[in-house]
């Protein structure tokens, strides 16, 4: 994340997470992924950005899950982009199942949306019907266009 845009905290009640320095504008990107590295392996720390590759950095490790997100992972351009305006000291935190089908370690959700997932374990695990309210990555939609054909055919 851009560096005057952010600032790690470490008083969440789940450890750490990312608060915006300044007001951010929607749209705006707020971090640049090009830096991160490829992980090895898939970890409760690494985006799957597609293509079976998984990321990890200082860009990305402390950006927390909300099921009312408002910053966007986005796998393909590999930024980080305010989804609507941010004001300084907010949380910044994504929907986890735009970037993940399967998460490694599934947790309970403590955003305390009205619509809140309760477990997040991924795309795979969440509704259609509530994974329509999202923009996801070209990657997990491909992967539930496929689920969906089959539970059809």
């Amino acid at each position: 994340m851009s560096e005057n845009a952010f600032v790690v905290v470490h008083d969440r009640p789940y450890g750490a997470g990312v608060v915006a320095a300044r007001p951010l504008a929607a749209g705006e990107v707020v971090a640049d992924l090009s830096e991160c590295v490829t992980a090895d392996a898939p970890s409760v720390y690494t985006i799957d950005v597609g293509g079976g590759r998984h990321i990890d950095g200082p860009q990305v490790r402390y950006l927390n899950h909300s099921c009312t997100p408002n910053v966007y992972v986005d796998a393909e351009r590999m930024d980080v982009r305010a989804l609507r305006p941010v004001a300084a000291g907010e949380e910044l935190a994504f929907f986890y199942p735009s970037t993940e089908w399967d998460m490694v370690a599934p947790f309970d959700c403590l955003c305390g949306a009205a619509d809140c997932l309760g477990t997040v374990a991924g795309a795979r695990a969440a509704s259609p019907a509530v994974l329509g309210g999202h923009r996801l990555n070209r990657h997990v939609a491909e992967r539930l266009a496929a689920a969906e054909a089959i539970r059809s055919a």
